[in-house]
């Protein structure tokens, strides 16, 4: 039988990520797995003056964590600049993931019908099983 002990959620804290919240979860509990997530974004677009680069956004990330999840440590939360889909990659193998669980499309959704950007990039290159989930539904969770 097949095991999952570690699964990442990419998040871009858009509505659309937030909606799978409940999949993910859903499959975490499943399989007993931790719940591992990772942002990624250009840091220069979330500076704040009076900040250094990059805390502004590891602020929202962590408040967003909070809200939508009780039991995930700061340490299985990363904030990452750069490429997403490498970012996405490198983590996998330096947290060794078993899963990832992603939406099938995010903030920049009108960019692509079917899948997101990172999304197909992520399915193509991934070392790992993805499981997209349509944010735009609940039909599988009872």
């Amino acid at each position: 039988m097949l095991e999952y002990k570690k699964i990442l959620y990419p998040i871009d804290l858009s509505e659309t990520s937030s909606k799978i919240i409940p999949h993910v979860k859903t499959v975490a509990d499943k399989f007993g797995a931790d719940i591992y997530l990772i942002f990624v974004a250009k840091v220069h677009e979330y500076y704040i003056d009076n900040e250094k680069p990059g805390e502004g956004i590891k602020k929202k990330v962590m408040k967003y964590v909070k809200e939508n999840f009780t039991d995930i440590p700061e340490s299985h939360v990363h904030v990452a600049d750069g490429d997403a889909t490498e970012e996405i990659l490198s983590y996998i193998e330096k947290e060794n993931v078993d899963l990832i669980v992603m939406a099938t499309r995010g903030r920049k959704a009108l960019d692509k019908a079917i899948f997101g950007s990172v999304a197909a990039s992520v399915v193509r290159t991934s070392p790992v099983p993805v499981f997209f989930v349509n944010p735009f539904t609940d039909k599988f969770l009872n």
